[in-house]
């Protein structure tokens, strides 16, 4: 999940210099003195403009947000907001979409860009809408990037700088250089008990550890197909997991997490995503639609920090659609296990008339401290110790309590919070 911080403002700085050649860091240079006076005018602009936005919502006055955007397919872009701030927030109906690498905008085929909800007030959580189908050529944009990717730039005053804010958004999975090959984890099934009850036609993916991306990919095929074979031969209905506009909404401010982090920090130790494979990148579905909601835990780089550091995902959330759950005895494929609706009742945290939402963390694993050695021993370049695990310990505890869960999703539908 992004948010808006000090290696943000610096990239925006950079590119404000690019394009006008006006140096806003305290830095040894030689300026012409047409330079100066552009800068000097630019200052008394910068004064007045300041002057006329006091009253917004902006980061340079100390108010915050969390963005995370999701790829929804066919342009539609789904940004999650958090305001953190005493100030409703109001985005205008401006965006642009840059490419990360050479900091330049996708110039637009049009205008057409529809916005969905656009307003949050102080201390909400919602999502906006966008919808690019109309302004870009949304096939060229779903090509796979190597080493590089899109983010949207987003505004609630003209791109005035520090009233703008970026966000990365992903149209397809990134494509790695071959240099930076994802280091491969341990087998799936060195959780015995979460291995339990795994079809057995599906049991050999569980053991494949993947060495290049390539392979990975043929793998992943290889199991979707396997399930989809396995499925046509179920006597009775089987359901599709779906992935609503729902998330799990801002960290009560009495929470503590982490006692060495400060407490208006704490809300950076959990982050928020919508994925198809879990840890071990095995599918958390039969199908490539599917995807869990992801709440994962902050583990540091290094000692002290707060931000920035390597997500663990920790609590797995499935959802379904009830108007496709006939009968407690459908069936659901979650993770190589066949399941009916019965099965899983005692997992259900969330239902109304639409939706049906079942935290199946222990579906995932058993054994928590297994699961997070695996990551740290994976990732090689996180730090961690008592403190970090205890952080990750509390989140974990935290967030599988059925009741605080329930609490904190927080349902709306595509356009405006309910």
């Amino acid at each position: 999940m992004d948010s808006y911080n000090r290696t943000n403002l610096q990239h925006i700085k950079d590119i404000f210099e690019q394009k006008t050649g006006v140096f806003l860091a305290d830095r040894p240079h030689r300026c012409s003195i047409r330079l100066v006076l552009v800068a000097a005018a630019m200052a008394v602009c910068s004064l007045t403009m300041m002057a006329f936005s006091a009253d917004l919502f902006s980061p340079l006055a100390g108010d915050e947000l969390r963005l995370c955007a999701t790829y929804e397919g066919d342009g539609l872009v789904a940004v999650y907001v958090e305001n953190h701030s005493d100030k409703e927030l109001r985005f205008q109906e401006q965006v642009k979409l840059m490419r990360w690498s050479t900091a330049e905008e996708i110039a637009p085929l049009s205008g057409e860009v529809i916005f969905g909800e656009t307003e949050f007030p102080s201390h909400t959580a919602g999502v906006m809408t966008i919808d690019l189908s109309g302004a870009y050529t949304i096939a060229a944009l779903e090509e796979p990037l190597v080493g590089d990717h899109y983010y949207l730039v987003l505004t609630n005053h003209h791109f005035v700088f520090g009233q703008d804010w970026i966000c990365e958004v992903a149209f397809a999975k990134p494509i790695l250089p071959e240099e930076e090959e994802p280091t491969p984890l341990p087998p799936a099934e060195t959780d015995a008990a979460a291995a339990d009850h795994i079809m057995e036609e599906l049991q050999p993916y569980f053991a494949y550890t993947f060495t290049d991306v390539a392979s990975h990919l043929n793998h992943l095929n290889g199991y979707y197909a396997k399930c989809r074979e396995l499925l046509a031969e179920v006597k009775g209905n089987t359901v599709a997991a779906k992935s609503p506009h729902l998330y799990v909404g801002i960290t009560p401010a009495n929470v503590v997490f982490d006692e060495t982090v400060s407490f208006d920090a704490q809300y950076r130790l959990v982050g928020q995503y919508r994925s198809t494979l879990d840890l071990y990148h095995i599918p958390v579905g039969s199908h490539e639609t599917e995807r869990a909601l992801v709440l994962s835990a902050d583990i540091p780089l290094h000692k002290g920090d707060t931000d920035g550091g390597a997500p663990i995902p920790l609590i797995y959330i499935m959802t379904y659609d009830t108007n496709e759950i006939k009968s407690p005895q459908d069936y659901t494929l979650i993770r190589g296990r066949l399941m009916t609706f019965a099965a899983l009742e005692p997992y259900k945290v969330f239902e109304d008339d639409r939706y049906v939402c079942y935290n199946v963390t222990n579906i995932f694993y058993s054994d928590l401290d297994q699961y997070v050695k695996d990551f740290v021993d994976a990732r090689g370049d996180v730090y961690f110790d008592e403190t970090i695990w205890e952080r990750v310990q509390n989140i974990y505890t935290y967030y599988t309590d059925k009741e605080i869960l329930r609490e904190q999703l927080y349902y709306m539908d595509t356009s405006k919070p309910k």
